[in-house]
């Protein structure tokens, strides 16, 4: 039996997007011992994985067992016969070089690393990252990854988020999410709240309920939307249960944000907004078609705020109108769920 170790330690969207290529490793890897160094925000998303085992790298601390250094140390005594770095960057490389691993699998063709693409990835690489992380074990000699994983919720999980949409009166495939926030340090990436409101009422009115999810800096929007329209589930449930929560809902309409990823993994259709950031490297795996875009000269601009000259122009002329017909165009293909509401001219 061999030691394998994964790396991966954030962030949230980027950690869920390389799990088709977890999922590649364990299999290329059937017989071995299987270790994920991972961030300690993401640990709870492995707590219930049949196959993998888990240690965290909180990059915060400074000593200790779970600080860069400590866990440098934790990876050199290790002797891991396969590392594979699908993060890349100053941290994972130093964990790499003295790693003392024989065989060393990376994402960009530095000399840590014997095994990579052969080309750098840079900010303006005009490829997904699920695509440059099927390059990355391939040049391993694995079978790319499919655009497709799951999460493991708890029986609790699933028992807890059976039980909401049972007060709340919730079936199956009766009702949206929708994701109306985005972190703190990334403003720009909001759709207008007025323009969720309206797509929220013409949502409900076609006889779907809206239920409003995201973490503390979503609350302020979240709860001034649900007095309009739907329901607040702000807080309300973790990755693993919001994922659970997912895989019973029809679709989600969400800015390009972490429960984006997670909503994805549950398999239904994600209509995502993005303006500020690169759609083309960054979208939810296999939703190309529902990426909600409208094309700038400044975007993407990465910029956390957009400067007023520019008036969020290429979040703002996304019109609501738009978006109901494409979700509409789009679900009443699906026979079994249409869209029924009528669309202003």
């Amino acid at each position: 039996m061999k030691k394998i170790l994964i790396i991966k330690m954030s962030a949230l969207g980027d950690v869920l997007m390389a799990l088709p290529h977890v999922d590649s490793i364990l299999a290329h890897h059937l017989d071995d011992d299987v270790w994920l160094l991972t961030g300690p925000s993401f640990r709870e998303l492995f707590v219930n994985h049949p196959r993998l085992k888990v240690m965290v790298l909180d990059r915060s601390k400074r000593i200790g067992a779970e600080s860069t250094y400590g866990r440098v140390s934790w990876v050199r005594k290790q002797v891991f016969d396969n590392i594979y770095d699908l993060q890349g960057n100053r941290t994972s490389r130093l964990l790499v070089r003295f790693s003392k691993s024989p065989r060393r699998v990376g994402t960009q063709p530095l000399r840590i690393y014997h095994f990579h693409p052969e080309d750098f990835y840079r900010r303006d690489t005009r490829q997904h990252v699920f695509d440059r992380l099927n390059e990355t074990i391939a040049a391993a000699g694995l079978r790319p990854a499919r655009p497709q994983s799951v999460l493991y919720p708890s029986p609790d999980d699933i028992a807890r988020v059976v039980h909401w949409r049972t007060e709340q009166g919730l079936i199956h495939r009766s009702f949206v999410l929708m994701h109306a926030g985005s972190s703190s340090d990334w403003p720009s990436k909001r759709w207008p709240a007025e323009y969720f409101l309206e797509l929220a009422r013409r949502l409900e009115a076609s006889g779907r309920r809206c239920v409003w999810i995201g973490g503390d800096a979503d609350r302020e929007i979240n709860s001034a939307l649900a007095r309009e329209v739907g329901m607040d589930a702000t807080g309300r449930f973790s990755i693993l249960q919001l994922y659970e929560l997912g895989r019973a809902a029809e679709f989600a309409v969400t800015n390009d944000s972490g429960p984006m990823h997670i909503l994805a993994l549950s398999g239904m259709p994600i209509y995502a907004f993005f303006g500020p950031t690169n759609w083309f490297r960054s979208h939810a795996v296999g939703q190309s078609q529902r990426v909600l875009k409208h094309p700038v000269d400044c975007s993407p601009c990465f910029l956390g705020r957009c400067p007023p000259a520019k008036g969020h122009a290429c979040l703002r002329n996304i019109g609501p109108e738009d978006v109901y017909l494409k979700i509409k165009t789009e679900r009443t293909v699906d026979a079994a769920s249409p869209l029924v509401g009528s669309v202003r001219s």
